[in-house]
């Protein structure tokens, strides 16, 4: 019996090994975290899931963009799961519609022509791309729509496209049109100023369809507390500060009373104004004539994170661009978190060491309805009175502690062997005992 007891002890202490590296490195240790926030809800608030946005406080004293070191508390010591939410638009949606190109060609000196045909039953359209190998102009379009190919009614008048020849080539020939279900379109090209007309070798016919709208904005504006600029080398240098390191950057706009230009545009993001990542490119043009009015002034880059940004404007031998208003926009987060009302809410971060935190709610929040949520709202950040600064400041974890699975290896190992001993040690007789199926005989 005691054999059997030290044997199942065995497997009982090979079982608690396997839970202690779970059971301790899921404990949150608030000594280590630099800033904490209480969060606020309404007195009346009822519901199984809140949500707050992460304002510009969080981002400066993260100490990762990911977020690594969010932790949210319930009551004095309760880790909560949470996930971090970046609302988005579903993307446009466009589709491109069978046609026949015919009657490609040219009124004399003055302009290019095509004309498309979309059939019987023509299908909605709102877009046309133009095909042309030709490069380096502005063209001012007219399109214009038919439903038997002999009466034909203008479409649009002042629309233009674009082929701009230097460093980078860039070319915008997608003229918008009302949404229409005319058979016919025909495009006519006007000749650039000064050139003869543009050869075209085809078009595509698009219906475009905006995507449905996110329940909460997609965007936020970052405002610039301060901007400098400098001239070297045939280029401008504007350096943005957002006043917030970490601060995710999306969307830049430059407005500009300048009319008729073409700038290419390179973007950069940093935290220190000294160390720079490469965070985009675009070009930027408006023209106004008589004839057409055109312009693009909004870059759209992959997401980047810092608090500056630095854009390189290249002028070549142009005047500089004088510029009246830079506009910085990026997608924002929002932190969802089970709700229990009466119960009190903390967030933590500011702790460079913590870990990626997995929740079992970051699972199940794609099927809650984040519309039902409750708002609550950040209180103001302070220093977390229980944070030791020599926690967040100490040396780099153990070798084992940041190679985890040496450890999982090790007890695995020692598991495999604590249970062959304990199988061997139920198998095996007890002293006295002969190896058989019965109790030993009584003696005669």
């Amino acid at each position: 019996m005691a054999r059997h007891k030290l044997a199942w002890g065995t497997v009982l202490l090979a079982a608690g090994l396997i839970a202690l590296p779970a059971i301790t490195l899921a404990n949150f240790d608030a000594e280590a975290w630099r800033v904490v926030r209480d969060i606020k809800a309404p007195e009346d608030a009822a519901g199984a899931n809140a949500r707050f946005a992460l304002d510009d406080s969080v981002w400066d004293n993260t100490t990762s963009p990911d977020l690594r070191d969010l932790r949210l508390l319930r009551g004095e010591a309760d880790d909560i799961g949470y996930a971090v939410y970046v609302p988005e638009d579903e993307p446009v949606r466009t589709v491109e519609r069978r046609a026949r190109v015919y009657n490609i060609s040219k009124r004399g000196e003055e302009a290019s022509e095509l004309t498309i045909d979309l059939g019987v039953k023509p299908p909605m359209t709102n877009r046309i791309r133009i095909d042309t190998p030709s490069g380096n102009f502005g063209c001012a379009v007219t399109v214009e729509g038919s439903d038997d190919g002999q009466s034909w009614k203008t479409l649009r008048n002042n629309a233009a496209i674009f082929d701009f020849a230097g460093d980078i080539q860039k070319q915008f020939t997608t003229v918008t049109i009302p949404d229409t279900r005319m058979r016919y379109l025909r495009v006519i090209v006007a000749a650039p100023p000064n050139g003869k007309p543009i050869e075209l070798s085809g078009a595509a016919v698009l219906l475009q369809e905006p995507g449905r709208k996110s329940e909460l904005p997609t965007l936020v504006d970052h405002p610039i507390r301060n901007r400098s600029e400098t001239e070297q080398d045939r280029t401008s240098w504007v350096t943005l500060d957002l006043g917030a390191k970490n601060l995710p950057v999306r969307k830049i706009t430059i407005e500009t009373p300048q009319e008729n230009f073409s700038r290419s545009v390179g973007m950069e993001t940093g935290n220190d104004n000294k160390s720079w990542v490469p965070a985009g490119h675009g070009f930027i043009f408006r023209y106004r004539t008589e004839r057409f009015r055109e312009e693009r002034l909004t870059l759209e880059i992959p997401e980047a994170f810092g608090r500056y940004v630095r854009l390189e404007i290249l002028n070549r031998d142009d005047p500089p661009l004088p510029l009246s208003r830079v506009t910085v926009e990026g997608r924002p987060r929002y932190v969802f978190f089970p709700f229990e009302s009466g119960k009190q809410f903390r967030l933590f971060y500011g702790n460079r060491d913590a870990r990626d935190a997995q929740y079992e709610y970051a699972t199940v929040f794609p099927r809650i309805d984040r519309g039902q949520a409750i708002e609550v709202r950040l209180g103001e950040p302070r220093e977390n009175p229980r944070f030791i600064a020599t926690k967040a400041d100490r040396t780099p974890p153990p070798w084992v502690e940041r190679n985890q699975w040496v450890l999982y290896a090790a007890l695995g190992i020692v598991v495999f062997v604590l249970a062959a001993v304990a199988l061997r040690s139920l198998r095996k007789p007890a002293d006295g005992e002969e190896p058989g199926d019965g109790p030993p005989a009584p003696p005669r």
